[in-house]
């Protein structure tokens, strides 16, 4: 709460000091010429502009900012991290996406819940759910960057709810999808990209997982393979015959895989998916299929869940529940055929196990 002191002039002219918190709870002062009546007029404007700020009504003195710099800053800034291209040039569209709605010179500090909410609704007019999703994750890591950074107190996102998506399918290949592309890289005498594949199926690697930058020679060590998976996660991959051969065989090149994603994803999905007829398909189902195998040869899901490198056995659980399903019904069917009948009773008698 604002106080106010009589300030003392060398000329004897009248004045007030008013001794107040900022929206960031410092300590300020501000010398008031006049009476006490204006003095405390003017002390309940800032404690009103004040709480306006630290509620998200007014924006901060830094709040006038525009949207298009901050935009531009921050992106910059991603680069700074170890976010990979890929990644940050997503990011870059959806702020792009939200940039076309709203002016570049819209002041960061008068954006709202409201003006998120209706940029929502127009986005889902030419967007699938889930791309919406994606572009409000990116907006609302850049509305908090702007909160890390102070250029507004408080983030207008908090209260967005994401767009309700319907459940999908998990897509993984199946056994004969599997032999049908194998075949057609073998008739091309494609040797990188069967290396790329049969890894991609040993390890149940995201697709970059394996290719360089992230994957070099210092992250394979003599028993075991080290993956440098999301939220900066290593998790470790035993090498077997398949893996070593592969290794082995890789040594003269700077990396084991020193390709981008787009090319592999250019020859493996692009080319030899169409070839093999695999539909609806992408790199990312190969992973997905080295799960769906675990889980039909009956490895327990918690460790599955270790072996991919989910964040939770949750995540696991989601995205195999079919298999799972008829994993447990199989389990039912053991324990029924294991468990001795029982016979209808006679009458007068007690339950018998039948012969």
């Amino acid at each position: 709460m604002a106080s106010i002191v009589k300030h003392k002039r060398s000329d004897g002219k009248l004045a007030y000091r008013i001794y107040f918190f900022d929206h960031k709870y410092h300590r300020r002062t501000k010398i008031i010429y006049g009476n006490r009546k204006t003095a405390e007029s003017i002390a309940n404007r800032i404690e009103m502009e004040v709480q306006d700020i630290r509620n998200g009504i007014k924006p901060s003195p830094v709040g006038k900012f525009t949207i298009g710099k901050l935009v531009t800053q921050y992106i910059k800034n991603l680069f700074r991290t170890e976010k990979k291209e890929s990644t940050i040039k997503r990011y870059n569209t959806s702020l792009i996406n939200f940039l076309e709605y709203f002016s570049e010179d819209k002041q960061i500090g008068t954006l709202s819940y409201a003006d998120i909410e209706h940029y929502k609704a127009y986005r889902l007019e030419t967007c699938t759910p889930s791309g919406v999703n994606i572009d409000l994750r990116h907006l609302r890591a850049f509305l908090n960057y702007c909160v890390r950074m102070d250029y507004i107190i408080k983030s207008p996102y908090q209260g967005v709810k994401q767009v309700k998506v319907g459940k999908k399918d998990v897509r993984f290949l199946t056994e004969a999808e599997i032999e049908a592309l194998m075949a057609v890289i073998k008739e091309a005498e494609d040797e990188d990209m069967m290396d790329i594949l049969l890894f991609y199926l040993n390890t149940g690697a995201r697709a970059n997982e394996i290719l360089a930058p992230r994957f070099t020679w210092d992250r394979v060590k003599d028993n075991h393979i080290e993956l440098f998976g999301k939220g900066d996660k290593t998790r470790r991959i035993s090498i077997k015959d398949t893996l070593r051969k592969i290794l082995d065989k890789r040594r003269h090149l700077p990396a084991p895989f020193p390709y981008k994603h787009d090319y592999v994803y250019s020859r493996i999905v692009r080319k030899y998916y169409p070839r093999a007829g695999i539909k609806n398909a992408n790199l990312h189902s190969l992973r997905k299929t080295a799960g769906a195998l675990l889980v039909q040869e009956g490895i327990d899901i918690y460790q599955v869940s270790r072996f991919l490198g989910h964040s939770s056995v949750t995540v696991t659980e989601k995205h195999y529940a079919d298999l799972l399903e008829k994993n447990y019904s199989d389990i039912s069917t053991v324990l029924d055929n294991a468990i001795p009948r029982v016979s209808e009773p006679t009458p007068g008698l007690r339950w018998q196990v039948a012969s």
